[in-house]
Order: C-alpha cells, then structure tokens, then sequence
C-alpha cells in the first residue's frame, strides 16, 4: 500500500483524505491518506524522515514556502509560484495551478484584479501572467504589500508584457473592479466561520466580469452569490480543491491512468453536502407576503438535503399563539422584538438549515447585522406586486395585508431593501410554479461547482 499524506498547521476539518481516497478508490490505486499536523518550529526534524517514509504529500499553510529548501528540484509551475503544494521524490510541485486553469477562465488580453497577496493570490498571478493577461492590478489592505508582490511577481516572470499596478486605498478596488474583465478573490474573506463576509462591496460586481473565488467552505461563498446575481460568470473554489487533488495522485501514480473530468465530476456534489455537515451554516429565504418563502423554502431545503425551519412558525409557537393574536394582543412592536429573539436563535443553533423569514425581518437594520453577524447567505424570493396581491387578497392572517393601496404601500418600501440585502434572487409569478423557483434557487449553489 502506498502512503499519502497532507502536512499543514492547523488542519482542522480537512476533505483532503475524503477528496484522495475517493480519487484512488476511483482509480484502483491501493493507498492510504492521512493527515499531519507539524508546527512551523518542527518541521526541519519532520520533513527529511517524511520524505523517505512517504510516497507522496501535499502541504497546506503554512508549509508551502518553507518546505522548499529541503526539496533537491521544482517543478515549473512552483518556480514561477514560488510555492509548494505536492512533493513526489523530493521534487516540489504546485497543482494549485491545475485547478486554478480548470475553472477556465478567459485569461488571455484579461484586466484582472486580483484581491490579496498570500499565497494562493501568487498563485494566480503568475498563471495570469503565463496565459497573457494585458492588465494586473493587485489590492492589499496592508500597505506597501501590494508593491512587494509585484516586484517578486516580475522577478519571477521578467519577461511577461503584463502591465501591472498595485490598487490602495478602501475605495480603490471598487472602481478598479469597473474596467476588470476577471476578478480572482486572493484572500481569505468569505471563508467560514465568517461566511457573511465578503471581500469587495457587491454593487462592485458586474455583468460580464468573470469572478473566481478558491474559498469552497461555504460552497458558494457570498462572492459567487452576489456575482451571479449581477449577471457575472462564478465559480467557487470546490472545483479547483478536487482537480488539485487529481493532478497531485497523478503525479504520484505516474502508470495509472485517471480521467479528469469524470473524477471531479462525481465527487463535487458529495463533497458540497459534506461541507455543509461539517462547517454549518444557514440560508435564509426573504421577500414579500405572499411570495411563497414556506413552500419554496422547504422544496429548497429538500433539494439540498438541509432541515427547514420558518421564522413565523417558529414565533407562534414560543408565544403559544398566531401572529395575528400577537399583533392584537401586543402590538407590532411586542412581535418585532419577539422575532428578533427567534431568529437569533434559529441563525445560532448548530448546523445548516433553510430558514423562511417573516416579510417584514430584513427591512429592520438591526436583523440585516444580525444576519450578518452569522454564516447566513440571503436569498430573495421576487414577485410583482400584482401576483403577490392576487395571493393574499381576502386571506385572513396577514395583519399588515388587509387593503390594496396600503400593502402596495408597505411593497413599495420594503421590495429595494430586499433587492440591495439579499445575495442571490430568483423571480416567482402566478405563471411559475414553485418548483421553477426552487430549481432558480438551487441553481445558484449548483452552479457553483461549475465547472
């Protein structure tokens, strides 16, 4: 049996065994993968010993520069990269490279902008350069960073044409994004547990910008979401995650033939429901009155194999009566308060969820920060206000719906809030059935593990 392994401090919940012994399941390769936590301070006694006991490893942060001295070769890819993420026989390779180039974006006489300068920004950068890139603009937040990686960027590659500028400032990467034709996420931003952040102000976004985003966890992150939902080309990071674990088992099984594509394909979506288990996280649906947040929330979560729970719901039963009894008994203000409370402990419970909010929910400030606060990503169910009021028209129970001009009043009000909060929107009408707007939903996710 051979012996695999990946090398980092900390790994945590790694799929890197999952992805691999999949990989030689798939292949018919009899191996083993496991994990090994070395701290930085131990690896000059690790490495020489794991080198000869090894077939192969793979090394994560923070070992992708400081492995290097000890390797007697690189390869191509992790000269020009400057790091390591694949060592077969004492030679380091990068297959980060690999599944960066799988996502297949239009590289060539590209403005790229590129967010961050770890490693993984590196990474792609010197693949953008290698691929023709016209234009690079690199962003830091850490100032002079963006200099010193241009400068160790052009030393590495001095004959690239590429044009490059560092981007400072807060304001800057916004009005950078305007002329880019591809946005590559170099920083950690949107990576759970923080997965209500995002790593550039989403209005940045446009269509025809193509985004790519190495955060897989959540799959998709707020970046693809909010991409998408400009009408820009998305995809995360879970794709490139798995073709670099098939380029680096081909490297260390050089007579064994493993069909790309087709291995990728079938571990993506195991792998995207794995995640979900593993680092939990929630999808709350918003929208109007009448927009069909229950029904289409619980197709949704269905579909996605999560649990459903719906914020309404949840009030009228801690308050042990109907939300039309509540606003009757108490007042609108009494409700907002208690559904505050219930929705913070809905966005709060362990594990991922769908979660359907009241329509009223995101239009208060304070529920928006809360919301994102939390590893919460915002999807909008949209109607007009026409099938909406055909919905709720003499239906008892909407306390905030009972005449024409005043609902469509409320609408008028709330509807931008929805629009300009939520990460990803699908449209519903009288003429759509739910399932439609389920599979618009769903698409937004699946698509993320395009290609």
């Amino acid at each position: 049996m051979k012996k695999f392994a990946l090398i980092g401090h900390p790994l945590g919940h790694s799929l890197s065994p999952e992805i691999h012994r999949a990989i030689m399941d798939a292949a018919g390769i009899d191996g083993s993968y496991s994990l090994l936590d070395i701290p930085p301070e131990d690896l000059p006694s690790r490495l020489p010993s794991l080198l000869s006991e090894l077939d192969g490893f793979n090394v994560t942060i923070p070992h992708k520069k400081a492995v290097i001295p000890f390797l007697s070769a690189l390869s191509p890819a992790a000269r020009r990269c400057g790091a390591v993420n694949t060592v077969r026989h004492s030679t380091g390779h990068n297959t980060d490279t690999d599944g960066f180039l799988a996502a297949g974006l239009p590289l060539a006489g590209a403005r790229v902008l590129l967010l961050g300068t770890g490693g993984v920004a590196a990474m792609m950068a010197a693949e953008c350069l290698v691929a023709g890139a016209s234009a690079l603009a690199v962003s830091s937040r850490t100032p002079g960073a963006a200099t010193a990686f241009l400068d160790a960027l052009r030393a590495r590659l001095p004959d690239s044409p590429c044009r490059l500028s560092a981007v400072s400032g807060p304001e800057a990467p916004a009005a950078a994004a305007a002329d880019a034709t591809v946005l590559l996420n170099g920083t950690p931003v949107g990576m759970w547990p923080r997965a209500g952040e995002i790593p550039i102000p989403p209005e940045a976004l446009h269509a025809g910008l193509h985004v790519f985003d190495p955060v897989y966890c959540p799959t998709p992150t707020r970046l693809v979401l909010n991409a998408r939902k400009r009408g820009a080309h998305a995809t995360g990071g879970l794709p490139m995650l798995v073709h670099q674990a098939v380029a680096a088992q081909k490297i260390w099984n050089p007579g064994v033939d493993i069909d790309d594509a087709a291995t990728a394909a079938g571990l993506l979506h195991s792998l995207a429901a794995a995640l979900w288990r593993k680092n939990p996280a929630k999808i709350l649906l918003t929208g109007f009155m009448g927009a069909g947040k229950t029904t289409v929330g619980r197709a949704l979560a269905k579909r996605l194999g999560l649990p459903f729970a719906d914020l309404d719901a949840e009030i009228a039963a801690a308050a042990g009566r109907p939300i039309p009894a509540i606003f009757a008994d108490s007042g609108e203000d009494a409700f907002r308060a208690l559904e505050r409370d219930t929705a913070q402990r809905l966005l709060s419970l362990p594990g991922s969820a769908v979660i359907a909010s009241g329509g009223g929910f995101p239009t208060f400030e304070a529920n928006r920060a809360l919301v994102r606060r939390t590893n919460t990503l915002v999807l909008h169910i949209d109607a007009p206000f026409e099938t909406l009021w055909e919905r709720l028209a003499g239906r008892p129970g909407r306390p905030l719906a009972r005449k024409r001009a005043e609902t469509a009043a409320l609408h008028a009000r709330r509807d931008p809030i929805y629009r300009s909060f939520c990460d990803f929107s699908a449209t519903t009408s009288n003429a759509l059935a739910p399932s439609a707007t389920t599979r618009r939903l769903a698409s937004a996710f699946l698509a993320a593990l395009a290609p």
